[in-house]
């Protein structure tokens, strides 16, 4: 141990390299008195991290794994490194205050009995995070959070013991347990205890480790007297399913480690079956709202075919008859839905509904009228036709003018303030103004005086400016406020009801409520790219054959009629009649290249939308293949770089769809149309 560190600070990541980055520029204003080495240990990201820490952290000590560890075990290897008296397990999603460290550092040095302590934590929307301080989920103290009593008596000290939400937040004192996000020990007693059990993949080992403290009679303290942020779950957001599964198992690890001999184990036993009883409910939960669209979607085909067998029929039996020959239909339905992508998109699109209907109608009708076996009545498949046309994008329009549009409103259209007129607020002002699609009503500046022009308040009015002006959206910009003024700020705003973001020092990022927002550029971060899952890779196939097909066979009649209209006439008189006489013109060639461009788009050598034909010298790479129009077709950019190139063609893939292919052609169509017009 060197005793010349201070604090050895400790960052597990996992693809959160914009979050990190923000943590390292807190880190750095809260280490300025104090001596500190820094640890990044990264679990195999995609995202970069590892290229942006050497090159803008070339000080700091990084560790790269070859997987995902999980959070004990990634903390243990950067552990057994650390030289400073004290270590601080911090998650890579947090801002720390300016005087964070040094608060820390003087409250373990004054009590020499505390031998792991947290400080105030506060959620993105400024209110306090309830895992900054809790107790041990004992039978007695967790069934009341897992039967959802703490949060209708979070006062009650039975009801809110695990949270403790029935003391006062702003006072220090001594508790169970803190949160794994922000972890401040003696590196001594850590070493003594191996640090964290790697039994726990994530979650449950901050938990762990509390708990064995206590077994060494050391306390543990919640310290008030500074506060971060913490951007809770970023580092797992993007694997929720997995993460549940991991938070569930590591509280089942944790109880049958701790508690099993201790208790009782019919009370031990009530514990692990509410813990899976809750899991139940989530994966339930996430099952229903993923197919409620579909049940209702399917719910109103079958209604439309009771319809038209009620007004086709007297007889009640053709209803069982016709059973088998519903689902059959039903099935073709919410498959085109499907292959249209219209039960995976959030947006309410009533229009894609339509495009599903007339497919399915288009499949079903051929079983009808050419395929009697399976058909009952072609009336039938008529008048349920025409009320699935009514039912299925009408009940999304209902839906979308009673409920979604008040949502969507409320969402996208938010009045928006920019606390801080300095170079940054005005940056990111400009950028709102000029782009209204992002959803920002910018109404001003709030500053510490009226120097701009575009201030409507000062700071000591920002409580009632809220309320007067119904501020929806808070902009904090770091160059005009420090960490600890914006930190104060959110705890003074935090009982009302508005979106806090704040703008890092990367300068085209604003970040905020578990979620990255980047302007004026596109974060290449999600590898899961819609062009490559099994559906799209054969709709998008078979549009190409269908379409250049089709143009195969028209092409020659309209070659012909084009050919034709080449011709010039003449009028000459013979006797009593008019002939017209026609002259071909000098230079009448057609050019025939769109032929064997049609043979390489049914060959699967290339596509309709695709990538640029002909890459420029400054791109060696193509990311798939080339199309005869395209995204970057129709921007119709002179000169393109590589990073534009890429941003396209990554946009593109991620956000592949077959609605989206006949949307850039029918734009490439019109564009032509445009430019030959003029």
């Amino acid at each position: 141990m060197n005793l010349n560190i201070d604090i050895s600070i400790i960052i597990v990541s996992y693809n959160v390299k914009e979050f990190l980055h923000q943590c390292l520029l807190s880190i750095e204003k809260a280490t300025a008195k104090i001596s500190t080495e820094i640890f990044v240990v990264d679990n195999n990201s995609i995202d970069g991290t590892y290229e942006f820490i050497r090159s803008k952290f070339p000080d700091i000590k990084l560790i790269a794994n070859n997987e995902n560890l999980g959070f004990g075990k990634a903390n243990n290897l950067a552990l057994q490194r650390a030289q400073g008296k004290y270590t601080l397990f911090l998650n890579p999603d947090t801002i720390l205050q300016e005087d964070t460290l040094e608060v820390m550092l003087n409250y373990l040095e004054k009590n020499l009995k505390v031998g792991l302590a947290g400080c105030k934590i506060l959620n993105s929307d400024g209110t306090l995070q309830l895992a900054s301080r809790r107790s041990f989920p004992s039978p007695l103290t967790a069934l009341p959070k897992l039967l959802g009593l703490s949060k209708m008596f979070p006062k009650n000290k039975f009801c809110g013991k695990y949270n403790l939400t029935y003391l006062d937040p702003e006072k220090s004192y001594s508790v169970d347990a803190i949160s794994g996000s922000f972890m401040f020990s003696r590196t001594k007693l850590l070493k003594e205890l191996n640090g964290f059990d790697e039994t726990f993949f994530m979650y449950g080992e901050d938990l762990d480790l509390c708990y064995r403290i206590k077994e060494k009679n050391y306390d543990i303290h919640y310290v008030a007297d500074t506060t971060i942020v913490h951007y809770k779950g970023e580092s797992s957001k993007n694997s929720p399913i997995d993460n549940i599964l991991n938070f569930y198992k590591a509280m089942d690890i944790f109880v049958k480690k701790h508690f099993s001999t201790g208790y009782f184990l019919l009370t031990t036993l009530l514990l692990r079956l509410g813990i899976f009883g809750h899991l139940f409910g989530r994966f339930l939960g996430k099952f229903i709202n993923m197919v409620k669209t579909p049940i209702i979607d399917f719910s109103f085909i079958y209604l439309s075919f009771i319809f038209a067998i009620l007004i086709r029929f007297d007889e009640t039996r053709w209803f069982f008859n016709y059973q088998p020959v519903i689902l059959l239909y039903a099935i073709v339905y919410l498959i085109s839905a499907t292959l249209l992508g219209l039960h995976k998109r959030k947006k309410i699109d009533f229009v894609r509904a339509f495009g599903a209907i007339i497919l399915a109608g288009l499949i079903n009708g051929s079983f009808t009228f050419f395929m009697p076996f399976i058909a009952y009545s072609r009336i039938v498949f008529s008048i349920s036709f025409l009320f699935i046309l009514l039912f299925l994008p009408g009940w999304r329009i209902i839906y979308y003018l009673i409920i979604y549009k008040k949502v969507l409103n409320k969402s996208y259209t938010n009045r928006t303030i920019i606390v801080g007129a300095g170079h940054d607020g005005k940056h990111i002002a400009k950028i709102i103004t000029k782009k209204p699609e992002l959803g920002y009503l910018f109404l001003g500046f709030v500053d510490k005086d009226f120097e701009n022009p575009q201030t409507i308040s000062t700071i000591n009015n920002l409580t009632e400016l809220i309320k007067i002006k119904k501020i929806e959206n808070i902009i904090f910009s770091s160059d005009k406020f420090t960490s600890a003024d914006i930190m104060r700020l959110m705890n003074k705003i935090q009982h009302l009801s508005v979106n806090i973001k704040i703008v890092p020092e990367n300068i085209n990022l604003i970040y905020g409520k578990m979620r990255i927002e980047t302007l004026e550029d596109i974060s290449i971060v999600d590898i899961d790219y819609n062009i490559y899952k099994p559906i799209p890779i054969l709709t998008k196939r078979i549009f190409d054959i269908i379409l250049a097909s089709f143009l195969l066979f028209f092409f020659p009649l309209i070659y012909l009629v084009r050919l034709l209209s080449k011709y010039k006439t003449n009028t000459i008189q013979i006797d009593n009649y008019s002939i017209k006489e026609w002259r071909s013109p000098k230079n009448n060639k057609i050019k025939l290249s769109w032929y064997p461009m049609l043979i390489s788009i049914i060959s699967g050598q290339i596509s309709f939308i695709g990538d640029l034909i002909h890459l420029p010298d400054n791109i060696k790479t193509r990311f798939y293949k080339p199309g005869v129009t395209g995204l970057i077709q129709i921007e119709n950019l002179q000169q393109i770089t590589m990073k534009e190139h890429q941003r396209y063609i990554n946009y593109y893939m991620r956000n592949y769809s077959l609605m989206m292919d006949i949307e850039i052609l029918f734009k490439s169509i019109i564009r032509n149309k445009n430019k030959n017009f003029k």
